[in-house]
């Protein structure tokens, strides 16, 4: 069977989900110590101690939504929640984010702790997209204040990393935060002509040095390609979703689909949606899918292996 890493230097994208959590929670003083100094230099203050906790939290109430966490630490007595985000789904992940750090305060306060002891929570995401169009900083950190910006006590913490106004900050490393580097890590560490970059930004971060031993050993593992692809392939699957919705016929198409979806039941809608996109235009949305992928600076040959298309096809896209 061919192996799915697209060459012996290939390295895994820290941007996907799976990656993301692999690179920060493998059983190793590197990887350990890339997540101690990835939060300190998000949080602007020396961390020094990082205990993984289960990244899965229940409900009090059998009704009640349950949160699934990338990584999930204790860090000096504060609670910590690490997510990798790809999408804005539904354009509320504001609401999602405050959710998950309210929730993290409730399942590790436990009933009659002296209000003094009530630990800080943070939740923070690293966006590939951009969430604050209001602001041209990267990195935000939100928290309860009054209008006039007076703060409550910092219980409660968002911190959101934007990647995409990361790419508009300067590559000159000198001129970059530490929270910065790690925006451009996440951005090119999986970039074979940024290898170099890569190279100098793990000179002038220790944090990205461990970073980028844990990845490239990471990338050894062929299961971890897998779960890549499995990503790409979770990817391929929204889109055609998206695509099957659109061919049937824009507003109309989209009433009629709900129309449906009502008198047969979501699911059975949703799968002759589905079925109908996939019969009217596979091809169009083989060549969508391997655009997005391109666009991303993936390797053709994994393109390729995930779309289904030709090697040829995917040159042309290139043009």
């Amino acid at each position: 069977m061919p192996s799915l890493r697209p060459s012996p230097e290939a390295l895994l994208n820290p941007c996907i989900d799976p990656i993301f959590k692999i690179l920060f929670t493998q059983e190793s003083e590197e990887s350990r110590t890339a997540l101690t100094c990835f939060l300190s230099d998000i949080l602007q203050k020396t961390v020094t101690d990082v205990v993984l906790q289960p990244n899965e939290l229940s409900g009090e109430a059998f009704s009640d939504k349950q949160s699934e966490f990338d990584i999930n630490c204790k860090i000096d007595g504060k609670i910590v929640n690490i997510e990798m985000q790809g999408q804005n789904n539904n354009f509320d992940y504001g609401k999602r984010a405050e959710y998950h750090v309210a929730h993290l305060l409730n399942h590790y306060t436990p009933k009659g702790k002296d209000w003094i002891d009530i630990p800080q929570v943070y939740q923070i995401s690293v966006l590939n997209f951009i969430y604050d169009n209001k602001t041209t900083n990267a990195v935000n950190h939100y928290t309860l204040k009054t209008p006039e910006s007076a703060k409550l006590e910092e219980i409660l913490n968002v911190i959101f990393l934007e990647l995409p106004k990361i790419k508009e900050c300067s590559d000159d490393i000198s001129k970059l935060t530490k929270a910065q580097m790690w925006g451009k890590f996440f951005l090119y560490a999986s970039k074979e002509e940024k290898k170099d970059y890569i190279a100098q930004l793990a000179k002038s971060n220790r944090g990205i040095h461990m970073a980028v031993t844990v990845l490239k050993d990471v990338s050894q593992d062929e299961m971890n390609w897998y779960h890549e692809s499995r990503y790409w392939m979770h990817v391929s699957d929204e889109i055609s979703a998206h695509n099957a919705a659109v061919r049937m016929g824009h507003a109309e198409g989209l009433e009629q689909g709900l129309a449906e979806g009502k008198a047969k039941g979501l699911a059975e809608g949703l799968e002759q949606g589905l079925a109908e996109g996939k019969a009217e235009g596979k091809h169009e949305t083989q060549i969508q899918i391997a655009k997005n992928m391109l666009a991303a600076g993936l390797d053709p040959k994994l393109i390729s292996t995930t779309t289904g298309l030709s090697p040829d096809e995917i040159n042309d896209l290139k043009n």
